[in-house]
Order: C-alpha cells, then structure tokens, then sequence
C-alpha cells in the first residue's frame, strides 16, 4: 500500500506491480461497459471502475474514455491511485510518455489538491460541497506538457488549468503546488512593476550620485547610443566606494511563493 513514508524507487517499485496488472486486465475492464460504448450516441462517454490490487492492497481508480466513434473498439484506458499524506489525499498517476513510449509515474501530493481547488475551482465558481477534487483534476487535466526538470531536477508543467511546480526525485515526479492562470497573470504583472520600479530608483540613484561626466554617458547609453560618442569616463575609486555604499536593491522574484523581496 502506498504510504507518505516512502521512498521513490518502493513507490516506483511498486507501482509497477500494479499497473502491469492493470494491463492484463484491460480487455475486462473494457468489456464491462463494452454495451454502452457501442450504444453510445454522443461522445466522449467515460465510465469508472474501482479495484483494489490483491498485490499491494492499493485503492485503483480506473477510467475508461472513448472520444468518438472511431474509438469505440479501443477506448483509452487510464488510472490513478490515491494514498493519504498529513495535507490530505494524493495519488500516483502512471503516464504514458509519447516520446520515449515508457510508462512514468508522477506524485501529486495533498498539497497540490488543496491549491487547486483554491486557487482554481472556488475563484471560478467551480467547487460544489462534497465534489470529489482530485476526480475533476483528473478529468479536465490528463493531458499535459510532459516536464522537462532543470538542474536542480526542479519542473514547472503546464496544464489546462494552470502551471503545476514539482521535482524530480529518482524517476518520480512529484507535482508539489499549483498556480492557476490568473495567478500567473498577476505575478507577470507585479514582475513588470517591480522591474519598472527598479529601473526608477536606479535613475534616481545614479542621477543623484554618479558624477555630471558619467551621467551624460548613461543618459546617452538610454536612448540608444550605447557606446556614447566618446570612451565612457573613468570613475576614481572614491567615486566607486560612494556608488555602492548606498546602491539600490535589486527586487528578486520567487515563483514558488509569489513574493518579491529585496536582494541581501
């Protein structure tokens, strides 16, 4: 059974026992509402079964899918299961990775669920008492740009309904919070006013304390004449100890919290 506790690679390992028996069991799956897929009048149609592993113990929940007629002999086939962290429910979500066709495991964490639903379905009128969140995740977001970590095996993804933020742990990737569309917008927004703002206080600074000589080569510099129309002028070391002792801090910007906080 899957637990908070436990390391990638058992999570991994286990995960795997499962879901190969998943597949074994896909045509039974299938043809448990083979009827009302061949009957059905509009589409997609999707129905759901859940199944306990007699391996693990894990809680499967199995979601078949058929987007049109043409599918109807081979519908696709996904699932999750959900395990329990001291944020709430999470899950372990295998996807198939078109470019490298392997099976991949991903992590969303209680946390995740819990933002999503804030910062997503309650501001857009979507959250109903009761509603079964990750369910709904689960639906409007299947499909997504697959994470490419940078060094620090950080990723941010893109969903339909936002930007999920996570890391990379040994092959797992753990979706850790989410940041809905609009949020976006405003921090792109606070990003360009703290960069204009900025950009205020270093011309107020510089046209405070470099000398005439230097500001006139800045000034130029400005409006385009990078070079300036002669050698830029040489500051003493006085000149230079005078700028620093008072420099304006730069405005940093972390996506992870929202905030903007001065340099040290």
């Amino acid at each position: 059974m899957f637990l908070d506790t436990m390391s990638p690679e058992a999570i991994i390992k286990e995960a795997r026992r499962d879901t190969t028996a998943i597949q074994n069991k896909r045509d039974f799956f299938i043809n448990t509402h083979r009827r009302e897929i061949l009957f059905a009048k509009k589409f997609p149609v999707s129905y759901r079964i859940e199944w306990k592993s007699p391996l693990t113990y894990n809680k499967w929940h199995i979601i078949i899918t058929c987007n049109n007629k043409k599918e109807r002999e081979n519908p696709d086939v996904h699932y999750y299961s959900t395990y329990e962290t001291h944020c709430g429910t999470g899950i372990i979500f295998p996807v198939y990775n078109i470019k490298t066709e392997e099976l991949v495991f991903s992590r969303y964490t209680g946390h995740f669920f819990s933002r999503y639903r804030t910062c997503h379905l309650i501001p857009n009128n979507l959250h109903t008492p009761g509603m079964d969140v990750i369910r709904y995740y689960v639906d409007h977001n299947s499909s997504y740009f697959y994470p490419k970590p940078d060094e620090e095996k950080r990723f941010t993804c893109c969903l339909t309904d936002g930007i999920a933020l996570g890391i990379c742990e040994n092959g797992l990737d753990t979706f850790r919070t989410f940041i809905s569309h609009d949020m976006l917008f405003k921090i792109q927004e606070r990003v360009l006013h703290s960069s204009i703002e900025y950009q205020r206080l270093l011309d107020a600074y510089i046209n405070d304390k470099l000398p005439a000589s230097y500001q006139k080569y800045y000034l130029q510099g400005r409006v385009g004449r990078i070079a300036g129309p002669e050698p830029a002028p040489k500051l003493s070391l006085d000149d230079v100890k005078d700028l620093l002792k008072d420099k304006p801090k730069i405005p940093l910007f972390s996506p992870l919290n929202g905030k903007i906080e001065l340099e040290d």
